[in-house]
């Protein structure tokens, strides 16, 4: 019975709406309008602040601290300031092989970035491996273009849940036998490879034949949960096997320079240049408490001071950046409460129009509840059909900037996330604001007499 009341009144609500289609349309739009102004702050909020990714439950990282009177006069008579993220997320090569040398996480990985020269190369040779790949091989097409390059163990890919579209990461033994393979970004396998054919193709990376065995399914996200310190940055177009660091003599990007380091790639990898980020799965407290004994035995003699914490507390420890797009966020959804004032007064005046109409049903025995329901119901169709409208005015907004702005070339999406939030976002508004026009219209006395005969 309840059901059939509601169906009723809703089926009076949308006639009421097509006896007024000037003042429901200008409803519409107005809230459409605004709620797209919502929307677009909101994908630029999400892009920084969330939803969180999902990532492995036993996620743990260790941070070293360094002497910070070396860490500051490393910028000593520059214009650069240290990067306090980046000196607090990574550490030297030679502490990365202690903390990775213990054999008791599940799954661990090391990382860094890199900048290599990458263009498409010939095809893979038959038994699977990329054709000449001897570091040092020629060619007679000039060099690619410089890209960043991540550098990861098989294990990153599990650890931190990326998702491919084609293909798989690299094995253990693949990475153990030295295999030159590599996982491209989805921006990249569609440059390189735009006809969809880029599994088993060949890249040449620094002139080195790579065979491609997976390409990611998404854009990487704007915070980087494996490297923090690059955020708002570029995104990583490409991931090899960590070991390859050594043949292609790759230099890390911007390392934090704690004491003067020789010319040589072996003084790099010697020094207390700080550059390589390590990730451990400790799944069990069992394991826990061996990683920390361990810790304790390796790191304690030297005098280092560090801190193991899981991956909730490091997202405590190391929340996202402040941005301007909070105070845009906070701005637009002002800014939807005014469209919502502004429906408000039109559904007055709707409800001032009919006050006739109003009276008649009252006097035929409609009682108040049913009045206002009716009103509610004809807001929240109106203000919903203005909220699912804002993807006209977000979309377009979002296409320009991906071409226009292009701050990163991570592009902007609208995600079913933030519409949902913004059609929730915009009912609320439409039926807290009608809630005055709404009393207001079930309030209407019953009329006595339309006039004398």
């Amino acid at each position: 019975m309840a059901l059939q009341l509601f169906t009723y009144h809703a089926r009076l609500a949308v006639k009421s709406l097509r006896r007024d289609p000037g003042l429901s349309v200008t409803i519409v739009t107005v809230m459409a309008v605004v709620a797209g102004m919502f929307f677009t702050a909101l994908v630029h909020y999400l892009r920084f602040y969330g939803p969180l990714p999902k990532l492995a439950p036993g996620l743990h990282h260790v941070e070293v601290s360094q002497p910070a009177g070396q860490v500051l006069g490393a910028f000593a008579g520059t214009t650069a300031e240290p990067n306090a993220i980046a000196g607090r997320l990574r550490v030297s090569y030679p502490i990365y092989r202690r903390l990775s040398g213990s054999h008791i996480p599940a799954r661990e990985a090391g990382t860094f970035r890199s900048r290599l020269l990458v263009r498409r190369g010939g095809p893979a040779s038959p038994d699977g491996a990329a054709a000449g790949s001897q570091v040092g091989s020629s060619a007679t097409a000039p060099p690619g273009r410089p890209r960043n390059a991540r550098f990861v163990n098989a294990d990153f890919f599990s650890l931190f849940m990326l998702k491919l579209r084609d293909g798989a990461p690299w094995t253990h033994e693949q990475e153990a036998h030295g295999d030159a393979v590599v996982v491209l970004s989805k921006r990249l396998g569609a440059e390189l490879f735009p006809h969809g054919d880029g599994l088993g193709a060949s890249v040449l990376i620094n002139e080195v034949p790579f065979r491609v065995v997976g390409i990611c399914a998404d854009d990487q996200p704007m915070v980087p949960e494996w490297d923090r310190a690059s955020t708002g940055g570029p995104q990583d177009l490409l991931y090899l096997p960590f070991a390859w660091h050594i043949p292609l003599l790759a230099l890390p990007e911007m390392p934090i320079h704690v004491s003067p380091v020789g010319t040589a790639y072996a003084d790099l990898l010697a020094s207390d240049e700080i550059f390589v980020s390590y990730w451990l799965d400790l799944p069990t407290p069992q394991a826990r408490r061996a990683y920390e004994q361990y810790l304790a035995a390796t790191l304690g003699p030297l005098g280092v001071t560090y801190h193991l914490r899981d991956f909730a507390g490091l997202r405590a420890a190391f929340p996202a950046p402040r941005t301007a797009v909070s105070f845009f966020l906070f701005l637009t959804l002002v800014i939807l409460a005014g469209g919502g004032l502004i429906m408000a007064r039109l559904l007055l005046a709707k409800g001032i129009a009919r006050g006739d109409e109003l009276g008649i049903f009252r006097a035929l025995g409609a009682p108040r509840r049913a009045l206002f329901v009716r009103q509610m119901l004809e807001a929240a169709l109106l203000s919903g059909l203005g909220g699912a409208l804002s993807v006209l005015i977000a979309a377009p907004q979002a296409i320009f900037y991906n071409v226009v702005v292009a701050d990163t070339d991570i592009p902007l999406h609208l995600t079913p996330t933030s519409f949902l939030i913004t059609l929730a976002a915009t009912l609320t508004v439409g039926v807290l604001f009608a809630l005055y026009p709404a009393w207001w219209a079930a309030s209407r006395p019953p009329t006595i007499s339309l006039g004398r005969h």
